[in-house]
């Protein structure tokens, strides 16, 4: 099983608001903002300037109870990103990091869902551990992974 704790009660706002990054008030906005846009409210609040990515990240580890890694320190596992579509690590905003011995380490930009987590661990051998990310990391690291010179890397 995956070493996902118990998400935390708190929302991302609040967890946001207790650590002084933001208001209330630009809780509210980020949330008239994302209604209109469709963002999530991370994305909401740092396109309206009131948190780095760096901030959301750090939320959500809190919200998690997972460690922050900076994604782009790791060249990567080319044969464990292989084993499920492109679209599945975008659209859930993970990567795979690494896999030493049994364990497989991932990374992700935001809560995941219990078919996501079912998913991984039918097609991923090994044990399971997560960290958290930016999404901006995370897009660089399965941008990473599709080019060709990421292969060739992963052979030497």
């Amino acid at each position: 099983m995956a070493n996902i704790s118990k998400i935390t009660k708190k929302r991302l706002g609040e967890i946001l608001i207790a650590e002084g990054l933001i208001h209330d008030n630009q809780v509210q906005e980020a949330l008239a903002e994302q209604q209109k846009s469709g963002l999530l409210l991370g994305e909401a609040l740092i396109k309206l300037g009131y948190v780095t990515e760096l901030d959301i990240a750090g939320a959500l580890s809190t919200q998690m109870g997972l460690p922050y890694i900076n994604a782009l320190s790791y060249t990567g596992n080319v044969e464990i990103f292989k084993l499920m579509p492109v679209e599945f690590w975008e659209k859930n905003q993970m990567a795979p990091l690494d896999k030493i011995g049994d364990v497989v380490t991932f990374t992700v930009a935001g809560s995941m869902s219990e078919n996501t987590l079912e998913e991984l661990e039918k097609k991923i051998p090994g044990e399971i551990y997560f960290f958290v990310s930016t999404t901006s990391q995370i897009k660089q690291v399965i941008k990473n992974y599709q080019s060709p010179d990421q292969e060739k890397q992963m052979k030497r």
